[in-house]
């Protein structure tokens, strides 16, 4: 008898530690389930981003339907509303996923620009940052977000969303600029105008049509106007900063 009482107990161990072993093959089932699900539909939704930024390029803001984003994407129309329920609400979902996406671009362009560690830039890194710009505003996530841009004149949610995401995009490329470039913050001033003058005059080649600022011979006066411009002013103001004769780091 005391044999048959020793054994029951371990018996019975064995049987909880099989049934916690399987519960936890279960929650570990159900949670890469889960993982796939989610990553799935990130995917899917990704996927209905990127067709919205080509239809914004292709065809315009006004004529970007949900069906025809659906289309671009590969989707059903049914898969497309489990995700965005509006046109509004994937233009807006767009409009976050275009910012971010121009901030990342800006960053990784200007990263082509090297400056030596204690050193100011040059003309000829001028001219490099002229090109950069210009490719910046020559991407197609530019076109799209003009595009959407356009539709928040008669959109009032629309151009609320993108007042702030603007802002938003402003603010990140100073801060990439900044930290690519910390001398900058010696000439804040300057730093800004120049900003200013650049950006304004690359985004208006870039919606201008006129084909003659596309490429050649004058888009490349306009970009060393624009260097040697940028060069002589943050030069003067830097001379006259308060930093101009501290070592740089």
């Amino acid at each position: 008898m005391k044999d048959a009482e020793t054994v029951k107990p371990a018996g019975a161990a064995k049987s909880v530690a099989k049934s916690v072993a399987k519960s936890a093959a279960g929650t570990r089932s159900r949670a890469r389930a889960e993982s796939w699900q989610a990553e799935k539909s990130q995917m899917t939704r990704d996927a209905i981003l990127e067709a919205t930024v080509q239809c914004l390029v292709e065809i315009g803001y006004a004529q970007t339907t949900t069906e025809k984003i659906a289309r671009q994407a590969g989707l059903s129309r049914g898969a497309m509303t489990h995700h965005f329920k509006s046109r509004a609400m994937v233009f807006n979902a767009a409009a976050k996923y275009i910012i971010e996406k121009r901030a990342e671009e800006y960053e990784r362009l200007i990263g082509g620009i090297v400056v030596a560690p204690g050193t100011l830039p040059t003309e000829k890194h001028m001219r490099e940052t002229m090109t950069v710009c210009h490719q910046y505003y020559a991407s197609p996530t530019f076109v799209a977000l003009h595009e959407l841009l356009r539709g928040a004149r008669t959109d009032k949610g629309l151009k609320r969303a993108m007042t702030a995401l603007e802002k938003s995009l402003d603010q990140k490329i100073s801060d990439a600029m900044l930290r690519r470039f910390p001398y900058l913050a010696a000439v804040e001033e300057t730093r800004e105008m120049l900003m200013d003058l650049i950006m304004s005059s690359m985004q208006g080649v870039a919606v201008d049509m006129a084909p003659h600022l596309k490429k050649g011979k004058r888009l490349e006066r306009l970009l060393d106007l624009l260097a040697a411009i940028a060069m002589r002013e943050f030069s003067a103001a830097y001379a006259a900063s308060d930093t101009a004769s501290l070592t740089l780091a």
